[in-house]
């Protein structure tokens, strides 16, 4: 893997769940990205009423009227957010859409705005003080087609440490190639703000025990278990050569990934975990799993969500519905 430029990054869309909100570590991030990459910004929100009760309540006119009165506040909302980045010389664009759900209209918003980059805010519950996606981000991770960053903390980016989340053996069923976006994406991130890049791989060793009749342990040769993890570490040592990485920016674990990548994450300081988004039955149907979705609500830090080469969302270019209101109280 040769080294390249910093984060190939040209247009960012951040999705704002709350277009009056005075700060937002999702809009500080996206906006010290573009500085570093000269990205266009776009500030997205996206709203729906969720009751539907008939277009008797409306003629046609004043259904259009009271939609477009809506969705001009949330832009003069975003405007506002606008106005200190544009001073100092970034180039940004607002958008609202009257659309759901939430999570298709800014998969549609990305794919017209073509966007190479989508920046959303995870969400901290205050009972528990445990900052979670919801299921909105869910489905980003699986229909978005670019890479989508989720910030949980405000932490800025300055030398920032990306851990880059592999799996060498493939045995999530992860293409080859994903691995390889992976690195070069968190080595790109790491790069651009004078960063150190980290790679971890979780496995789990092969027992040297089987089941046997009636589920009775039988003792495999040791040799299997030994083979195993010598596959395993050739592999990841392997993966990680061509980035002339020392020793101490490799950790090879043995164990559950939900719970080792999340401590590797806390031992090395890291800011971002890049991850990958992999496919079962075709590209067009990804899913994390159960495994990487602990690993994702466990880490405390910013998550990057890369997708394999090849993949087209499925989210049509159109809303397949004809919008709906209740009228104003």
């Amino acid at each position: 893997m040769t080294r390249g430029p910093a984060m190939k990054v040209k247009h960012i869309l951040v999705a704002l769940g709350d277009p009056g909100t005075r700060s937002s570590a999702a809009l500080a991030k996206a906006a010290a990205i573009a500085r570093k990459t000269d990205s266009q910004l776009t500030l997205f929100h996206s709203l729906y009423s969720p009751y539907v009760a008939g277009e008797q309540f409306y003629s046609p006119d004043a259904l259009e009227k009271d939609i477009e009165g809506a969705v001009n506040a949330r832009k003069a909302q975003l405007a506002r957010l606008a106005v200190p980045l544009e001073k100092e010389g970034l180039s940004v664009r607002v958008r609202v859409r009257w659309d759901y759900p939430v999570y298709e209209s800014i998969v549609r918003e990305a794919v017209r705005e073509g966007a190479d980059l989508v920046v959303a805010e995870s969400h901290r519950h205050t009972r528990t003080a445990r900052v979670v996606l919801s299921n909105t981000d869910w489905q980003l991770i699986r229909l978005c087609p670019c890479p989508v960053l989720f910030v949980k903390t405000a932490k800025p980016y300055d030398r920032v440490r990306v851990l880059a989340a592999v799996d060498p053996l493939h045995a999530h069923a992860k293409p080859e190639q994903l691995d390889r976006k992976i690195l070069e994406e968190g080595r790109d991130l790491a790069e651009t703000f004078n960063g150190q890049l980290h790679v971890v791989h979780a496995y789990l060793l092969a027992t040297p025990f089987t089941s046997g009749v009636l589920m009775e342990p039988v003792p495999l040769p040791v040799s299997v278990a030994e083979q195993h993890l010598a596959d395993v570490k050739k592999a990841f040592n392997d993966l990680l050569k061509p980035l002339g990485l020392g020793p101490r920016r490799g950790h090879l674990r043995s164990g559950n990934a939900s719970i080792e990548i999340p401590a590797v994450a806390e031992e090395v300081g890291a800011g971002v975990v890049v991850m990958g988004a992999v496919s079962r039955s075709g590209l067009r149907r990804l899913f994390i799993g159960s495994t990487a979705e602990r690993v994702i609500d466990h880490l405390v830090c910013d998550v990057l969500v890369i997708k394999p080469d090849g993949f087209k969302t499925p989210v049509p270019r159109r809303p397949g519905y004809r919008p709906v209101v209740l009228p104003p109280l």
